[in-house]
């Protein structure tokens, strides 16, 4: 099924759509390692204890809301049971059990009525368990590693700056054409070593969108060099 960014925009935005722990859930889902999660790592996050049922009942339960907004048929499984979860998200049955994986459309409209829940120790005990290393801090450190790794999250940046390199400008789709349309890398402003328990990342402050060979010589130097000086490095030597 396909449902638009602005469909969903809407329905997230009308009264009654987004009840209790739906954006914890929709958060939860968002930050985790490619937009998946199981039912069973939902469960924990959103305090249901060992039973899934919950979950599975929150997901489909969200879904349908968002359907009836929208006016959009009933999504059908395989069994011709209603499968309301498919508005929210695609499924597959994986080693770790059934996974549910965030619509990306969905994402994108969550990111633009920023709805987003960062995620935080409390708010998310699972993120903190499935991410390493364990450097001191390591809530932090996990958080930041979900926002790098994560192609939702790494949209927070890509949304706001666009996918030109901030130092040198080099565009990959204007170099090379299709493919290198939203081809880039996410820098991240602050030393992870250095990063405290308390940090609270923000995407829009705390990341920026370089191409690979500008971030290699961000980290030529230790601690990294800011973008601003690169830029200044580069204006020099085109300038000698």
């Amino acid at each position: 099924m396909e449902v638009s960014k602005d469909q969903y925009k809407s329905a997230l935005a009308a009264e009654g759509v987004l009840r209790g722990d739906n954006l914890k859930l929709l958060s939860f889902m968002f930050f985790s390692e490619e937009c998946e999660v199981t039912a069973h790592q939902l469960t924990k996050a959103l305090g249901f204890g060992d039973q899934i049922a919950p979950a599975n009942a929150a997901v489909g339960n969200l879904g349908k809301r968002i359907a009836s907004h929208l006016s959009l048929d009933v999504p059908e499984r395989e069994n011709k049971s209603p499968g309301w979860w498919r508005v929210v998200a695609t499924g597959e049955q994986k080693a770790d059990g059934f996974t549910w994986r965030l619509r990306q459309n969905l994402a994108d409209a969550l990111i633009e009525l920023d709805l987003i829940i960062e995620p935080t120790s409390e708010v998310y005990p699972e993120l903190v368990t499935e991410y390493g290393p364990s450097y001191e801090g390591a809530v932090s450190i996990v958080k930041i590693n979900a926002y790098e790794r994560n192609q939702c999250a790494r949209t927070l940046c890509i949304q706001h700056y666009g996918t030109t390199c901030q130092v040198c400008g080099l565009s990959f789709e204007e170099k090379y054409g299709e493919i290198g349309r939203d081809f880039i890398h996410v820098h991240h402003l602050t030393e992870l070593a250095s990063v405290g328990r308390e940090y609270q990342v923000n995407a829009k402050q705390d990341l920026r969108p370089v191409c690979p060979n500008c971030h290699a010589m961000l980290h030529r130097r230790k601690p990294a060099y800011s973008i601003e000086e690169l830029r200044e490095l580069m204006q020099a030597q085109a300038d000698a």
